[in-house]
């Protein structure tokens, strides 16, 4: 690899974002460290339509479910309901922002505001009284019944949060070994909501072959800089 375009890249990426992959690599070079810095990119977009549909559909599901069983289109509001100051911080940031754009506080804008971990949290222990087992079928309507509990919700949402936020905050996840099972649990928890949602994302999913090539095709292209 040229010197200069390896000097540059070092440079603009930083020696401490870059240490992060050469630790984990068993083979040294500029090249293959460049690769696979391309690749966790790659592989990072391709994540995005999945874990971006499960977000929407999330939020849109719960706060559904929610509306119809409290009788209320602003449920969030209700201090009994929202008890947890983490969640009333985040309630009150989503309307903090939309002031500052100066747009109503309408539900449809505040449930878009609030972030991905606002409506994983809903899924806590701490909800199990005040919104779990009432809102599961409504929100949930899809998954199987057998395995349809909070807990099951949680665990699985809370473990595709961490693979948001590392994706999200530019981190590696080209070494996690079950990034494929990873992305069939995400498509899984999507249908468990709306199908047709699944069967939508699927047709722009490009994970599986970026997965599986990504990195050989990424290492050719490389070799220019050779």
């Amino acid at each position: 690899m040229q010197a200069d375009f390896a000097t540059k890249l070092k440079q603009a990426l930083s020696t401490e974002r870059l240490a992060a992959y050469q630790q984990r690599l068993e083979q040294d070079g500029n090249r293959n460290l460049f690769s696979h810095y391309a690749w966790n990119m790659a592989l990072s977009e391709s994540l995005y339509p999945v874990l971006q549909a499960l977000e929407v559909t999330l939020r849109n599901s719960i706060h559904s479910a929610a509306h119809q069983h409290f009788g209320r289109d602003d449920w969030y509001n209700n201090h009994h309901i929202i008890r947890h100051p983490n969640d009333i911080g985040a309630l009150n940031k989503a309307k903090g922002m939309l002031n500052r754009q100066r747009k109503a506080l309408d539900p449809g804008r505040i449930v878009a505001e609030l972030n991905f971990g606002f409506w994983t949290s809903m899924l806590d222990k701490r909800y199990e009284q005040v919104l779990w087992p009432q809102l599961i079928k409504a929100a949930f309507p899809c998954m199987p019944r057998k395995i349809r509990t909070r807990k099951v919700l949680s665990q699985r949402f809370h473990k595709i949060r961490q693979l948001r936020n590392r994706i999200f905050h530019h981190e590696p996840i080209w070494y996690w070994q079950d990034l494929p099972q990873q992305h069939e649990q995400i498509l899984e928890a999507i249908s468990w909501i709306e199908p047709a949602v699944k069967d939508l994302v699927m047709t722009v999913d490009r994970f599986p072959p970026i997965y599986q090539n990504g990195l050989q095709e990424i290492d050719q292209q490389l070799e220019k800089f050779c």
